[in-house]
């Protein structure tokens, strides 16, 4: 038999999974989804939480920062005040404003000095402390040389006021110390005479740079985070390396949060992603700034999302080590339905499903059970039904065949009545009489094979009347199958298409010979002719097609079909020119099985 290919997009092979399998592919990857989820949803809380916590703790670094930073311009202020009151001073600068020789002069410096250096020695933020006159000397608290006077745009911008006072962010000192230039915040103040309130001239203290950025040196933002100060224009005025200090960083990606005074917010630089921290100090008009690498404040968050997806493999491990069992208690109720689906398919449709549970398998088992009853209840009826139709046919079938049969008698009784042969006539419708008494004797359509060879007897000798010694016939039976029971007139119609189709058209006499015998629990019934025979083609066709030739063959077949079962039935064998053999298979039964059966 020809079987198609199976197509090229056939269904995969998760389709042909069964529904354990099923379910255990299905709850691993839901379950692995989850863990993946989590893991992801841990990966981002966790970032947003360790981003938020070092938000709030640089925050409060630098609040810190601004305090500590307001504690020491509160000192420097105070230390200038303390200048600017100190009697000394005041009388030295009252006196040189009258004017004096070069030598008195010198006295003074040296006394300002020493006033100067008693309030500047001790205090470490302190890098210098000078005063400038209005008569363009300098005094300075020691320990400096090359000073460059400076005063001039503070005495401009403190001229008309009472009181002055101006900070100054980083830049270069006007002196220098121990050989070089330090980079110093100074303060500016105007200082009047206690007694009169006149002008006695401008005080600068200068801080150095380094001494600010060790009040921040210490905290730590990550492993390369900064920590700094830019100014109103951009420029960092304080920087734990110095190597930074007055550079601009308005170029830079973070400056424009730095403007807007955005807290928290991320961005990249060179590839990498910082947060950036700020707060405003607006005492001096500064902006405190951190500068951290996203990764280094997540990178315990590394560890925590490893060691939680760690965890969440191993549940899943132990959800699938799990599961097979959990969907082999829930699959019992599929199990049972599997096998008794099985069962129905073998044909046994008084199987049925006992599941007392109330969820939708118990539902479904008893759906089954309905629709298996009212298969069986269709079955049957059409099984009756067409075992009617059959009958139907078959009684219309031999219906036609003992008229038939009856009228080609009729008609040669006729012939030999003009022939004036009587004792024929007296023999013919006497065997005629015995075939039908035979044929209508007992409804049953099952007789014993002794019975039905009989009526085939006569049904031969009638014929060997009609054809006048034209055709000779032979049984050989098996005498232990005389009691079992066959079809009534199941050879008569074999015998007739071997007669009227094999021998009618040979010339010479022609020979019937009937066989029967047991073989392996089977009878064998073989009717012979050494007729003309049959082409293959019509030998295959025979017992399919109701044609002339062979429809008493095809009933007969039907016959054994519907009375004993599709296993059984008719077999021809032929040879033009030599003849032909019909072979009969049918059951052995005896009477008394059959009304055990019944």
């Amino acid at each position: 038999m020809f079987k198609p290919k199976p197509a090229a997009n056939a269904p995969n092979s998760s389709k042909r999974l069964s529904i354990h399998q099923r379910i255990m592919l299905f709850f691993a990857i839901a379950l692995s989804l989850i863990i993946i989820s989590l893991a992801v949803s841990n990966y981002r809380i966790s970032s947003a939480i360790f981003i938020g916590k070092t938000v709030d703790s640089t925050q409060q670094n630098l609040v810190l920062v601004s305090k500590q930073l307001d504690l020491m311009f509160d000192n420097a202020e105070n230390y200038a005040k303390l200048a600017i009151q100190n009697q000394t001073i005041q009388q030295t600068l009252i006196e040189a404003s009258a004017g004096n020789d070069a030598y008195t002069d010198y006295q003074r410096q040296m006394t300002v000095r020493n006033a100067l250096s008693n309030l500047a020695d001790g205090k470490s933020f302190v890098n210098a402390i000078l005063l400038y006159d209005g008569e363009g000397r300098v005094y300075d608290s020691g320990g400096i040389e090359n000073v460059v006077d400076v005063s001039a745009p503070y005495f401009a911008k403190f001229k008309g006021a009472a009181y002055g006072i101006a900070w100054e962010g980083t830049g270069s000192s006007n002196y220098s110390r121990e050989g070089r230039q330090p980079k110093v915040i100074s303060l500016y103040q105007r200082f009047n005479s206690q007694m009169s309130g006149a002008r006695l001239g401008v005080l600068q203290l200068s801080i150095e740079e380094t001494f600010v950025s060790r009040q921040y040196s210490d905290i730590r933002l990550g492993d390369t985070g900064q920590l700094f100060i830019v100014g109103p224009n951009g420029e960092i005025l304080s920087h734990p390396d110095s190597r930074f200090l007055n550079s601009s960083v308005r170029d830079k990606p973070y400056y424009p949060l730095l403007e807007q005074h955005e807290e928290g917010k991320t961005f990249l630089m060179e590839g990498q992603e910082y947060l950036a921290i700020s707060r405003p100090y607006e005492r001096m008009d500064w902006t405190i700034v951190g500068i951290v690498p996203i990764g280094e404040i997540t990178k315990d968050k590394g560890v925590l999302t490893a060691r939680f997806t760690t965890l969440g493999l191993i549940f899943v491990l132990l959800a699938i080590a799990v599961t097979p069992l959990l969907t082999k208690y829930a699959m019992r109720p599929l199990k049972v339905i599997r096998e008794t689906v099985r069962q129905v398919q073998r044909g046994d449709l008084d199987a049925s499903l006992n599941l007392q549970t109330r969820d939708e398998i118990g539902q479904l088992a008893v759906e089954f059970n309905r629709m298996v009853s009212r298969t069986k209840s269709l079955m049957q009826r059409s099984v009756e039904e067409e075992k009617r139709r059959k009958e139907f046919e078959l009684a219309a079938i031999q219906a036609q065949i003992n008229p038939h049969f009856l009228y080609n008698t009729l008609e040669s009784i006729c012939g030999l009545a003009e022939l004036g042969r009587t004792d024929d006539i007296i023999e013919l419708v006497d065997r005629l009489a015995g075939f039908y008494r035979g044929v209508l004797s007992k409804g049953s359509p099952i007789v014993s094979v002794e019975e039905e060879l009989l009526m085939t007897r006569r049904y031969l000798d009638i014929l060997q009347v009609r054809y006048a010694g034209k055709i000779d016939y032979e049984f050989d039976i098996d005498p232990a199958l005389l009691e079992y029971r066959t079809l009534k007139l199941l050879l008569q119609p074999i015998v007739e298409n071997s007669i009227y189709h094999g021998l009618k058209n040979k010339r010479g006499k022609g020979r019937v010979k009937v066989t029967g015998r047991m073989r392996h629990n089977l009878m064998i019934l073989e009717v012979s002719d050494d007729g003309v025979g049959m082409e293959p083609e019509a030998v295959a066709s025979s017992l399919w097609q109701s044609s002339g030739k062979s429809f008493g063959l095809k009933s007969a077949n039907e016959r054994i079909k519907l009375i004993f079962g599709h296993e059984y039935g008719l077999d021809i064998r032929s040879v033009p020119g030599e003849g032909t053999t019909v072979a009969i298979t049918l059951p052995l039964r005896r009477q008394e099985d059959e009304e055990e059966a019944g």
